[in-house]
């Protein structure tokens, strides 16, 4: 099998190119400054395409920063979905995965979204993501098999949150940050892999997936359960303002949070193998 990959640098992509290695699969990588003719060459060459281009969204959000996230979803995208609509069948990719982001769903700690939700929130990220969405639903070319995964909080030793957080809280200085009642909803890296390898294989997948595991946890669990796995105290918490100051309007992503449920992988029979912040983070020490 051949893959065309997006976004093969980053934290997501390069261990999505590690497991699919031990698959004797082909990965060829879509980079960012290459021409047309060299995407088309490489994606009528693919099996399928996984779309992971974009900057990363924690960063102040001032015009110059909210353009670059904007527009490195968007363009990668737009250029993916263009060619696929002007392939002839024999050359066609069967499968377009397409990441997006659980960020579209409001801020709520109360209120469960799941894939058949219509509630979007108002913010930059669900912007953000209707707009990224609405490039891969340009997709018209009836040969291809389109995913658009919901990513929530990806949880890896090799990047991603934990990646920044864990040596605060190896030196003690993790805190609550909040109030802590704002809910996390992640996944452990080897389930979203594991879930892309299902909608490789399982030709019966398509549309929007919440990739996250059933069980979000609240900011104040996630810092208890870490502190107390790494033998650390919790002598801290981060106030709301102490974060606006730092990262302005993007501190919603940390303040923020929604109970997002995976339910089309639940009905598709999707196995987690690790369902719980408890269960991810032994794993990840480990």
């Amino acid at each position: 099998m051949i893959i065309a990959l997006t976004g093969a640098n980053g934290f997501i992509g390069s261990q999505i190119r590690e497991k699919l290695n031990t698959f004797s699969t082909e990965i060829l990588i879509l980079k960012r400054d290459d021409p047309d003719e060299v995407w088309i060459n490489i994606i009528s060459k693919a099996d399928a395409i996984i779309n992971l281009a974009g900057s990363p969204i924690f960063k102040r959000w001032n015009k110059k920063n909210k353009k670059i996230i904007l527009e490195s979803r968007i363009i990668s995208t737009r250029r993916i979905v263009a060619i696929l609509n002007q392939l002839q069948k024999k050359s066609t990719p069967k499968l377009l995965i397409s990441a997006s982001a659980t960020g579209i769903y409001p801020d709520d700690k109360f209120e469960q979204f799941h894939e058949f939700s219509n509630s979007k929130g108002s913010g930059f990220l669900a912007e953000v993501v209707s707009k990224w969405e609405a490039e891969a639903d340009e997709l018209i070319n009836p040969s291809v098999r389109l995913v658009k995964a919901r990513l929530g909080v990806v949880l890896s030793l090799n990047g991603g949150m934990l990646k920044t957080v864990l040596p605060i809280f190896r030196l003690g200085m993790g805190g609550i940050i909040g109030s802590g009642k704002q809910i996390t909803s992640f996944i452990h890296i080897d389930d979203l892999l594991n879930a892309f390898l299902l909608f490789i294989n399982n030709e019966k997948t398509g549309g929007l997936y919440n990739l996250v595991t059933p069980n979000p946890i609240t900011n104040k669990e996630f810092t208890k359960i870490l502190a107390k796995k790494l033998h650390r105290p919790v002598l801290f918490r981060i106030p709301a303002f102490v974060l606006n100051i730092l990262y302005g309007k993007a501190s919603c992503i940390m303040l923020n949070g929604t109970h997002v449920y995976p339910q089309r992988l639940i009905n598709q029979g999707f196995s987690f193998s690790y369902p719980t912040f408890e269960e991810a983070i032994d794993n990840i020490l480990s």
